[in-house]
């Protein structure tokens, strides 16, 4: 019987899925299999953005076996269903979203079951002090990004402003209201990551010679676009105070690692 976790999604989805996991199959008794899906949403290998683990091993599956551990679609003629069959249980997003209220039911469904899980979600409660340990970046990336953070004002504000492909964050975490909380702040820099040039240029513009961040654009699809998101979440969570958006896990993330901050909200 074995707990095996397909983290899907972004950077920060997959680490909270690899967590909850986590817990789900300390509690379940059962061992832990992560497999590693390389697609558009984080091109890049784990051992690529981190340093190995104790906490748990991930195994790497060639970009053609990706089938095997996704969820079930038209998309994908639901072929998947057919190579799942060896497992008792399998759990996507739209049952975890329900059972991550009632965690004491899927550990009862998990209990001696060969199970697979396919999420990006926060499914199963965590102790999320555990993020800067089970995730340690790999040493070149945190030298870097070290060295970076030696460099900015004890008083820095981190700010992450979710844009481009998340329209809830968008509408519910303007860039308005990052400005009005950045001027009631008033600390002598800020630490910008936004996925939008033009934010970095708006804001650079009203906080002249304050605005600090990385010369690279965001992206998902790159290897150094992912090790920059890792430095990144890396210098966020270590600022004196945190801004982050609503409806990001990035944020999310880098909230609970950070222990001061707020999601600017209208």
């Amino acid at each position: 019987m074995t707990l095996t976790l397909a983290p899907l999604g972004g950077l920060a989805n997959r680490m909270r899925a690899i967590l909850s996991a986590s817990a789900l199959a300390k509690h379940a008794a059962l061992p832990l299999r992560i497999v590693w899906l390389r697609d558009k949403g984080l091109n890049a290998r784990f051992d690529e953005l981190f340093e190995p683990t104790s906490f748990f091993q991930v195994e790497e599956i060639p970009g053609w076996k990706n089938i095997a551990f996704l969820p079930p679609c038209k998309r994908n003629l639901f072929i998947p269903r057919l190579l799942q069959i060896g497992y008792e249980q399998t759990f996507f997003d739209p049952q975890l979203a329900e059972l991550q209220h009632t965690p004491e039911r899927l550990l009862e469904l998990a209990k001696g079951r060969n199970i697979l899980i396919s999420s990006g979600l926060g499914f199963y409660p965590a102790d999320s002090s555990l993020y800067s340990s089970c995730f340690l970046p790999k040493q070149d990336i945190l030298d870097a990004a070290s060295k970076r953070l030696s460099e900015l004002s004890p008083d820095v504000v981190g700010v992450h402003i979710r844009r481009t492909d998340n329209a809830v964050s968008i509408s519910k975490s303007p860039v308005e209201a990052f400005i009005d909380r950045m001027r009631q702040l008033n600390p002598s820099q800020f630490y910008l990551a936004t996925d939008s040039e033009e934010v970095k240029r708006q804001l650079n513009q009203l906080f002249p010679g304050r605005i600090v961040c990385s010369p690279q654009p965001a992206s998902r699809q790159t290897l150094q676009g992912m090790r920059d998101a890792v430095a990144e979440m890396f210098i966020l969570s270590r600022t004196s105070y945190f801004l982050g958006s609503y409806y990001s896990s990035f944020s999310d993330i880098i909230l609970e690692m950070n222990g001061k901050g707020e999601i600017v909200l209208v």
